[in-house]
């Protein structure tokens, strides 16, 4: 206890109400000096006003503000008491949390407003396992980009699979003097403005469209019909007796086929390995192909993430699908006519069939184009059919897109097509960019106001010999040029530089090669009886010989055999 008398004073009342009377000289007269005072509510629970138990004379040098105080005073003082903290503690603040735990209001048209406006409130317990397994999905789908972003790194300079699964297309040899190498990062750099081309010369016969297939529908889809007794021919530059006859009237300095030209246009989307033969004869300039060339086959799932099978007898590898497609389309582009009879002719036959031979519906269209005052460029377009649009004569291009297995591309053209078929034409510009863009290219190239693209799938997954046709559409050639960011001043850009560069070789024959691991091609100097037989057959006899074939043209028959479908290009 305090020493010590002590004087508690007269405490006024206050008959009005709660506290001191109104009176302030009552109040200040009677009221003890140094004691603190702050009004309150009744609501508010009193702790202790003194606490004369404490020892107020105890560290009081050590504790902050007190060494001033008089020691009466400290029986007031609560300041140094944890059990009644001052309202001006910064750490009240910390230590406030609020009542009310009602989750904050949703935005009214958030993103999932329009979709969750009319859900049933679901159970805790049943959204919590839903919130799991959206996060372990997201988990998947982020683990499965990084992992393609790894591998597959958009760069130019890094392959986008394993280079190991690609060959080249032909055997360097050691006696080849490598030239020149171009990256593929300069051709995107290239333009060039050609005029309209001029026509000198169409060639065989043309069979109509026929528009039923326009309504072809997964649900109602048709038979694959095989054509075994049509010949298809894939002739190279230099067999083309037009060319030949074009080349010795000096019309032109520079001669092609339009699948060589649209191989060039498109090289920067290439993956796998091709080659073309470049023969220098005098001023004039042959690009060619080798028998049996790549070039004859179709790619599939060329620009795709996913790799195929390595195994050559697989019937999903890249040569296996390759020869499939190459099925595919030639028996597509004929099953989609109108077989009456009724055919449209031009100036000059086929020049590849024999007389009396049934030959696919193709008309060439052998066309030049100006590059410089005193370089043209002949070129021999394909196109496959003819149709009457508003009586008006329409070309059209027909090729054909093929599945193997939904789980290499990721979507099923059965439930697809009927809906979202869009959906499906994205997924196939990324996995055939380079034979997309070349089928365009081509179309450019012969001018055809139409290009078919047909939707044809396998029967079953494991079964390549059937197939059946899901799907018909058709594109103008200019607006999905647009679509595929395909711009013909580079695509003529790349020819342009490629024939100036071959222009200024010495006469000789020469390979273009696409590298089969990274983005470029290599110009190699070859013997000039490189790519051609090393022996002389011997004739037969007069009792055993058989009709012989077109010279040099690769006439193809669709067989029951998937091997017996590969273009033959051996002499």
């Amino acid at each position: 206890m305090v020493s010590g008398e002590f004087e508690i004073g007269a405490v006024p009342f206050n008959a009005d109400g709660w506290g001191p009377p109104e009176s302030s000289t009552t109040a200040t007269s009677t009221l003890p000096l140094h004691v603190p005072f702050a009004p309150f509510s009744r609501a508010e629970k009193l702790g202790r006003i003194a606490d004369w138990t404490r020892n107020v004379y105890a560290n009081q040098s050590n504790r902050p503000n007190t060494a001033n105080k008089n020691p009466a005073d400290t029986v007031f003082d609560f300041s140094a008491d944890d059990s009644f903290p001052l309202s001006a503690n910064p750490d009240d603040d910390s230590s406030f949390r609020l009542v009310d735990g009602k989750p904050p209001p949703r935005p009214k048209f958030g993103p999932k407003w329009r979709f969750n406006q009319h859900h049933r409130p679901q159970l805790p317990q049943r959204r919590d396992e839903e919130v799991e397994a959206r996060k372990r999905e997201a988990e998947k789908e982020r683990a499965r980009r990084d992992r393609h972003y790894n591998l597959n790194r958009s760069n130019v300079n890094q392959p986008r699979r394993e280079a190991a699964i690609f060959k080249s297309s032909v055997d360097i040899q050691p006696e080849w003097n490598m030239l020149d190498q171009i990256p593929f990062s300069t051709f995107s750099k290239l333009s060039f403005s050609v005029s309209e081309p001029e026509d000198l010369l169409l060639c065989g016969s043309l069979e109509y469209y026929d528009r039923s297939y326009d309504r072809v529908t997964p649900k109602n889809e048709r038979r694959l019909e095989r054509f075994k007794y049509r010949n298809f021919f894939k002739v190279t530059t230099t067999d083309d007796p037009v060319i030949r006859r074009l080349a010795n009237e000096d019309k032109a300095t520079v001669f092609a086929t339009d699948a060589i030209l649209a191989t060039l246009m498109c090289a920067p989307r290439s993956v796998y390995s091709w080659d073309i033969v470049i023969q220098r004869v005098g001023n004039k300039l042959f690009f060619d192909k080798r028998d049996g060339s790549q070039l004859d086959l179709l790619s599939v799932h060329e620009t795709s993430q996913e790799p195929l099978p390595e195994a050559k007898d697989d019937i999903n590898s890249a040569y296996s699908l390759g020869v499939e497609a190459a099925y595919i389309n030639q028996n597509f582009s004929q099953q989609v006519l109108v077989r009456d009879g009724h055919k449209l002719t031009f100036d000059e036959p086929n020049p590849f069939a024999n007389e009396g031979e049934e030959v696919a519906s193709v008309a060439y269209r052998y066309r030049r184009w100006k590059l410089d005052d005193d370089m043209h460029l002949v070129a021999r377009c394909e196109v496959q059919s003819v149709v009457d649009v508003n009586n008006q004569r329409s070309f059209l291009t027909l090729n054909a897109l093929n599945e193997f297995d939904s789980k290499y591309s990721g979507v099923d053209w059965r439930q697809k097509l009927e809906t979202q078929r869009g959906a499906v034409l994205a997924t196939e510009l990324k996995n055939n960019a380079n034979k997309l863009a070349k089928w365009t290219a081509q179309a450019l190239l012969g001018s055809a106001d139409l290009m078919k693209l047909g939707y044809v799938s396998r029967v079953h997954p494991r079964d390549h010999y059937n197939h059946v046709i899901l799907a018909v559409m058709g594109y103008k050639p200019r607006d999905f040029a647009t679509q595929i960011n395909l711009s013909t001043a580079n695509m003529w850009g790349i020819v342009k530089s490629i024939v100036d560069l071959c222009m200024k070789l010495n006469e000789g024959k020469y390979v273009l090669v696409k590298d089969p691991s990274k983005p470029q091609v290599r110009i190699y100097e070859v013997p000039p009886d490189a790519f051609e037989n090393d022996y002389v057959e011997e004739p037969l006899p007069e009792d055993e010989q058989v009709q012989p074939p077109v010279e040099n043209a690769e006439g193809v028959e669709a067989t029951d055999d998937v091997e017996d479908k590969v273009i033959d290009a051996q002499a």
